[in-house]
């Protein structure tokens, strides 16, 4: 493929924001930088890191659409916040491998709320437990 017809021959071209299959955003020297930490490559060649940067384009891309619309029918057009973006990534399986990174957040009170019917019933298990070992120590009933 010569240069000219490479797909990272015209990164940078076109307008910022543009969807076309070949401008970009997120730079291919970006992406090299990032990639130098990495140890197990050593090198990369140009159209991996177009295709790597293409790849993170449409991923942002997604979760900004996704929450976009989720702040819409909240009423709140034009401002994204961390749970719309949380809850895209929730909602659509395809997303699945980024919970861990962009994990929904939970209010306090409704965490402790969520815990308190597991920590009685570990009480109540607990006492039972306590019971029964009592009993075994006491030996048979005569």
């Amino acid at each position: 493929m010569s240069a000219a017809a490479s797909p990272a021959a015209s990164e940078g071209q076109g307008t910022p924001g543009s969807k076309g299959a070949t401008s970009l955003v997120i730079t291919a020297s970006r992406v090299k930088s990032l990639l130098r930490d990495e140890p197990d490559i050593k090198s990369i060649s140009t159209e991996a890191c177009f295709a790597l940067a293409k790849a993170a384009e449409l991923l942002v891309g997604e979760l900004a659409e996704g929450g976009a619309a989720r702040a819409a029918r909240a009423g709140r057009r034009g401002s994204l916040e961390y749970a719309d973006v949380a809850a895209v990534v929730a909602e659509h399986e395809p997303l699945a491998f980024l919970a861990d990174i962009v994990p929904q957040t939970v209010k306090a009170a409704a965490l402790l709320e969520r815990m308190r019917p597991a920590a009685a019933a570990a009480a109540a298990g607990g006492a039972a437990d306590a019971g029964d070992a009592a009993m075994a120590d006491a030996g048979p009933a005569s």
